[in-house]
């Protein structure tokens, strides 16, 4: 193997270390104060603040232009670029929070709720706030300092939502205590990423080079799709007002927070270790053990919140939140696949192929449109519902698109999480078991049998991955992790060397194999 091939490969599981480390510390933190949040104002704040969100991240997809995301593909990178860059994301961002704060009443209109005009125009703010640190936190990642970025996101939200948020809901502040925390977040972000690269903020007008241009265009029409997946189904949700959008809103919230976090943990990591790998086999080997990684962890997760979904949302929310507990069954069921998908165009992206990623993403979204808008006549359960169906959808196309370009065998992929799926059923199983044994014997009500549940699976997972990680990540991505042990903790290398040894026949999937994967 090639120094630079084993170089990259040290610092992509470095670099997802510390995504992972961050996004799980930000992860909990978020799902704490999101549980005291949720406790204390119910579901109409909630609706209302989706319905912002909902905006300024479509506002938000034209400011960075895919200009970030350019910056850390592209070879060579000089100052000017980054300054011109800079400037027309600035000027982007303030433009287009003046654009969302005239057309607020007729967004609320649209929304059906009308009293939401004034969180929107505040809202409208994150807009131009975020667009300070675009720049910043691409050359981070350019820099593969993915420590950095968490460690911002990590104490602006914390400062946002803890110290700001959560004192400001208690004094009956409503809805404005989820906007305020909102801004400050934002604005700390930015500035905590700016601190650590310090780039020239002198003004560069005219717009950036066409390459950079030519690239930024594909990414924004990738991600205009992806906001389409992202909030077709909370337009939908609308149509039941306010509080149905936010029992929804709040349990897609629920749901997609850990595939996101393992998602935001990896995807930048991906895409820059595609971009500079020099042998495509090596990515390909990454794609497969990766997403099996990934699909056996969030399987087992989403197993157990398709097993207990009331014992979850009574337990974490109280009983203002029962409406969601039908829904959350579809939407267990969708996650896995979401997070495999997640993990397919970063790849495609950093070899410079982001229109492959493109034509799926718009079909799947184009056919889920009309499907979401349908069921949003009837509930929140049809809803999730289709979204399963539009998840299933959107993974297989991406994954054709992406396994015919990395030359990897339909067989091959859906045996690895064919597998993952089944251990990952038997494990929802038996946390179904254990929630009837506390109900009916012992009498806990839904708070203490959560806690132990929860302490109950996570410490089996755990074990399951110390002891037996080939049962849950397979023993490609265990061969895997095994050709970079030095990467690795030393005390959880050598698990991964036992546990490697057990399948001496498994060879690693990179050239050295690479007839049994290509097709």
């Amino acid at each position: 193997m090639k120094a630079e091939t084993r170089s990259l490969a040290a610092r992509a599981i470095a670099g997802a270390g510390w995504n992972s480390l961050g996004g799980l510390i930000s992860s909990l933190c978020s799902l704490w104060i999101g549980i005291v949040l949720a406790r204390i104002l119910g579901p109409r704040p909630y609706g209302q603040v989706i319905v912002a969100s909902t905006i300024y991240g479509f506002a938000n997809l034209f400011v960075d232009g895919g200009f970030g995301q350019a910056l850390i593909q592209t070879q060579e990178l000089d100052e000017r670029e980054i300054r011109r860059t800079f400037t027309c994301q600035i000027v982007f961002g303030g433009k287009t929070t003046a654009i969302v704060f005239v057309l607020a009443p007729s967004i609320a209109r649209a929304f059906h709720d009308p009293s939401a005009v004034p969180v929107i125009q505040a809202s409208g703010l994150v807009i131009v706030l975020q667009s300070l640190g675009l720049v910043s936190a691409a050359l981070l990642r350019r820099r593969m300092q993915f420590h950095v970025i968490q460690y911002a996101g990590v104490a602006s939200y914390l400062f946002g939502f803890l110290l700001l948020g959560i004192p400001l809901s208690l004094a009956g502040a409503g809805v404005w205590s989820l906007v305020a925390a909102l801004l400050c977040q934002s604005l700390l972000n930015s500035l905590l990423l700016y601190c650590a690269v310090r780039h020239s903020i002198m003004p560069s007008f005219g717009l950036p080079r066409r390459s950079t241009l030519a690239f930024g265009g594909t990414v924004v029409a990738n991600n205009l799709v992806n906001w389409g997946h992202a909030n077709l189904d909370n337009l939908a949700a609308a149509q039941l007002g306010p509080v149905g959008l936010g029992l929804y809103g709040r349990a897609c919230n629920f749901a997609y927070q850990p595939v996101n976090t393992a998602a935001t943990a990896l995807q930048s990591v991906l895409m820059a270790s595609a971009a500079r790998a020099q042998q495509r086999e090596h990515v390909r080997e990454m794609m497969l053990c990766t997403i099996a990684a990934v699909f056996g962890v969030l399987g087992c997760a989403y197993a157990v919140l398709a097993a207990i979904p009331d014992t979850a949302i009574v337990g974490l929310f109280g009983d203002k939140w029962v409406g969601v507990i039908p829904a959350i069954l579809p939407l267990a069921m969708a996650m896995p696949f979401y997070g495999a998908h997640c993990l397919l165009g970063p790849i495609v992206c950093g070899l410079g192929r982001p229109r492959l990623e493109f034509l799926p993403e718009a079909i799947s979204c184009a056919a889920g449109a009309a499907a979401f808008f349908a069921a949003g006549h009837y509930s929140i359960v049809a809803i999730a519902w289709v979204l399963f169906a539009v998840m299933l959808l959107r993974f297989g196309l991406t994954a054709g698109f992406a396994f015919r370009l990395l030359e990897i065998r339909w067989t091959r992929a859906l045996s690895t999480l064919g597998r993952r799926a089944l251990f990952a059923a038997m494990f929802g199983g038996m946390a179904w078991s254990a929630d009837q044994v506390l109900r009916a014997p012992f009498h806990f009500g839904a708070e203490e049998r959560l806690a132990i549940l929860f302490l109950f699976c996570a410490g089996t997972l755990g074990w399951t991955v110390w002891a037996s990680g080939e049962l849950v990540f397979g023993h490609e991505a265990i061969a895997f992790l095994n050709r970079y042990v030095d990467s690795l903790p030393a005390c959880y290398a050598k698990q991964i060397q036992l546990q490697a040894g057990r399948r001496p026949s498994v060879g690693a999937v990179g050239p050295e194999s690479s007839a049994e994967v290509a097709g």
